[in-house]
């Protein structure tokens, strides 16, 4: 993961990969920074989809904690939501 282009992520993209990286088990952490990664690359080129982020939700489920992934399903839905903004 090239963590130079997190510095490009705003401060919301930040707060969500915090939010999501504290949800992950630790030997998944670098793999989910580097998958949400990859989507706010996309999203900053225009080129995120609902189904890019469906895709990421799929994996990310398998990373996430057991009693935190009601709290992420929901986060990624939110996350969705404000694309269409």
């Amino acid at each position: 993961m090239d963590f130079g282009k997190l510095a490009q992520m705003g401060q919301g993209q930040e707060q969500f990969l915090s939010y999501i990286t504290d949800r992950v088990h630790d030997e998944h952490n670098d793999s989910a920074k580097e998958l949400l990664g990859q989507d706010f690359k996309k999203l900053r080129e225009g080129n995120l989809s609902h189904d890019d982020l469906k895709k990421t939700q799929e994996t990310l489920m398998k990373m996430v904690k057991p009693e935190d992934v009601e709290q992420v399903k929901t986060a990624m839905a939110t996350f969705a939501a404000q694309m269409k903004k």
